[in-house]
């Protein structure tokens, strides 16, 4: 199970549906090879911090010198010690703004360019060495402009299991660098533009390379800003260019059967939904901790539909035949309260 402290060791019981969004929720199932596995996980297992500022907008915010916002969970020193890491990044990454500079300093160009994201332009020297140092990134991310010049747009770190551990990162000051491990990644050949999860014989057929687990990766938009924070995964102002609220559709890996409208647990949280009679909504839970989705409100269950416990990656359908609002909660953390409103 995952969920034992911080770990990244994911779930082990296959799973009834693909759930979750690259980028966007702890926990992501896929279909591979006629299962439903863990393909990624982001963030320590608690609760995570999850914040939209930018590189830009972390300077500015310490500029201001007023104490950070408490859903930052940081004090006034943390996020000075952040921002100087940031600055520190884009300093050290300012001559690789001429690719030819980081093809020289053994950043090799991985094949692909990845929607949203670019191309990774990786060091396998510093790759592989589980050392964090903010003034020597592993990889550079580039795009490519009309007349097929690269342009720097961001970095990203890498911190292989093997020598850093299944524990999630303690890198960057501060709890918003929400790292990520990729499962049954295949990249390149047949692919996906951004890799793809397949078995390995799948991936070996395709052409593309098979890895297991990658380890702990991290992007950093320290060169083009981020509207879905400088630790984001996706940057929307990296082509193809869209609004940061559109994204996380994009990603998405929920596909609710007819009749169905699909919800997920995230992060501690229930979240409300709106459908219509004789729909079902099927919740996921998409933490590494079990949660339940209860009737009632405060953690006080009333006489009604109850879903029992539901670990890491489980489901509960339940349809509504009968309009009206209904108030439910999670018996086992009584800040996590929802509404589902049903209408004709």
């Amino acid at each position: 199970m995952v969920g034992e402290g911080d770990t990244a060791l994911p779930q082990l019981d296959s799973q009834a549906r693909p759930s979750g969004a690259w980028g966007f929720s702890h926990l992501v199932f896929e279909e591979v090879g006629g299962e439903v596995i863990t393909t990624l996980v982001e963030g320590p297992a608690g609760k995570q911090v999850r914040s939209n500022l930018s590189y830009l907008q972390l300077k500015q915010l310490y500029d201001q010198g007023a104490p950070p916002p408490s859903d930052l969970q940081m004090t006034r020193e943390e996020l000075g010690e952040l921002v100087g890491q940031l600055d520190t990044l884009r300093q050290a990454t300012e001559k690789y703004r001429d690719v030819e500079v980081a093809l020289k300093d053994g950043y090799l160009f991985s094949g692909t360019e990845t929607p949203n994201m670019g191309a990774h332009f990786v060091n396998p020297d510093l790759k592989w060495d589980g050392v964090f140092n903010p003034a020597e990134p592993d990889f550079l991310l580039y795009i490519q402009d009309e007349a097929e010049e690269w342009e720097l747009v961001g970095t990203g770190f890498y911190l292989p299991t093997l020598q850093a551990g299944e524990d999630h990162p303690e890198a960057f000051v501060g709890p918003l660098d929400n790292w990520h491990v990729h499962y049954s990644l295949c990249v390149g050949g047949l692919a996906n533009k951004e890799g793809d999860s397949a078995t390995a014989e799948e991936c070996l057929e395709r052409g593309g390379n098979w890895s297991a687990s990658v380890g702990w990766m991290i992007h950093t938009y320290v060169w083009v800003d981020n509207p879905l924070g400088v630790f984001g995964m996706w940057n929307p102002n990296i082509p193809p260019l869209m609004p940061a609220e559109e994204m996380r559709e994009t990603r998405t890996f929920d596909h609710p059967h007819e009749g169905e409208v699909a919800t997920t647990i995230e992060n501690f949280s229930h979240r409300d939904s709106q459908i219509n009679v004789a729909e079902t909504l099927v919740w996921t839970n998409m933490d590494a901790v079990p949660h339940t989705v209860t009737l009632g409100s405060r953690g006080v269950a009333e006489p009604g539909f109850d879903s029992g416990l539901m670990g890491p990656g489980q489901s509960f359908a339940l349809k509504f035949d009968q309009p009206g609002t209904y108030s439910f909660t999670c018996t086992l953390h009584p800040t996590m309260n929802g509404e589902i409103v049903v209408t004709r």
